[in-house]
């Protein structure tokens, strides 16, 4: 199938364009025809080069704008190419707003819509993906987005949260390397060279702190070197099967930071999973998306257990609770949802419920990890500063 751009009119006159697929340009030219437009233009179109659109990522605060935007659109009985037209008109960001117009366009020439986000898998997730085809073919489209940026409202408020506990520490980490920095290079030479003049022996800390920054200063290519290598090597060892599994099992097992990443996983999935069972997707596929989804390999490996187990027929719950990465009032929970058939309501309960968790998680993580990055940092400077004061001593002394 070839992709041809046309321009033309309908019988009312009113100017057309758009692409079509077809086997050739006669053939391509005949469904115009049929569709009832007179084509003053028909060639091969050219392939857009996409230089910027694998940089193009969606923020969760954005997408919750963009779907809400979508659904009010929709819901006020705009048409789908109109509204698309209009969110493109709207974007800021031009990479992206090629991207809608390309959509734009495939759905004026009479291509489906979800076949049309298809094409665009690396700029539109995967969750947006399915509930649009869920609500393209229930005819509740405007109803799916608005749950759409209800969803994502609610993970750019659990981002906010995680950013703002870790930006006091931040703060503290990047003003005490300033102040190591500024000891090192300023401070200590300085008084290293004033002690010398009065006939002050430098101290052998003091001298092993020098000789370790001189070095590090001289060998600047060699530290770089060091540090680039292994950064690119424990990417490159995270990606195997065997790396990513041991990276992953570590992080959910970390003290406090461990239990923070499990209630924010529990928290999406929960959310993801009423999401999907509300916009009338099916159990078993509504798994594989949320597979597909989950970035931990340890809770991938559980979501698919589980799905094996719901096509047996066991239900949910059950084939969750063999797997003990899940905690046990989320199985019992998910039970309780399926017995009496407000599992829906209850994944929403349980998001809410881990979200609160996750609030005081991170409260908890910022006043344990104040105190320990303080304690390290007073360490590092306590080293420097006997190195800075051994000389002062020997030079009260000796007077």
């Amino acid at each position: 199938m070839k992709r041809y751009a046309y321009a033309g009119r309908t019988r009312s006159g009113q100017s057309v364009d758009g692409f079509i697929e077809a086997e050739s340009e006669t053939a391509a030219a005949s469904q115009l025809r049929q569709q009832g437009y007179f084509v003053t233009s028909l060639k091969l179109a050219k392939e857009p080069i996409r230089f910027f659109q694998s940089r193009i990522k969606l923020e969760a605060k954005h997408l919750a704008i963009f779907c809400r935007q979508f659904a009010i659109m929709l819901g006020t009985g705009l048409s789908l190419v109109k509204t698309l037209e209009l969110l493109e008109a709207q974007q800021e960001n031009p990479a992206f707003a090629q991207v809608l117009q390309e959509v734009r366009l495939d759905v004026a020439s009479g291509s489906g819509f979800t076949k049309t986000l298809e094409k665009h898998r690396n700029v539109f997730p995967h969750v947006f993906i399915h509930l649009v085809e869920a609500g393209e073919v229930s005819g509740t489209l405007p109803e799916v987005l608005d749950r759409l940026a209800v969803y994502y409202e609610r993970e750019d408020e659990l981002r906010k949260k995680i950013s703002e506990a870790l930006m006091y520490p931040s703060i503290i980490v990047a003003v005490s390397g300033l102040m190591v920095i500024l000891l090192l290079f300023v401070v200590l030479p300085m008084l290293v060279e004033n002690f010398a003049g009065f006939g002050v022996e430098t101290p052998a800390i003091t001298k092993a702190v020098l000789s370790g920054r001189d070095w590090m200063v001289q060998h600047w290519y060699i530290v770089l070197g060091i540090i680039i290598a292994s950064i690119f090597g424990l990417r490159a060892w995270a990606q195997t099967k065997h790396g990513r599994l041991v990276r992953d099992t570590f992080l959910l097992n970390i003290p406090v930071l461990g239990e923070m990443q499990k209630m924010v996983i529990f928290s999406r999935f929960a959310r993801t999973l009423s999401l999907l069972l509300n916009s009338g997707i099916a159990m078993i596929p509504t798994l594989q998306i949320l597979e597909r989804l989950m970035e931990n390999v340890v809770i991938k490996q559980a979501v698919q257990g589980a799905t094996i187990g719901v096509e047996r027929g066991q239900g949910i719950s059950a084939p969750l609770g063999e797997h003990k990465v899940f905690p046990t009032m989320l199985v019992q929970m998910v039970a309780v949802g399926e017995e009496t058939g407000n599992l829906e309501t209850v994944l929403v309960q349980l998001a809410d419920y881990y979200d609160r968790e996750v609030n005081f998680a991170v409260a908890s993580f910022t006043k344990i990890l104040e105190p320990v990055i303080m304690l390290v940092l007073a360490v590092v400077v306590l080293f420097i500063l006997i190195s800075v004061y051994l000389p002062m001593m020997q030079m009260v002394t000796s007077i």
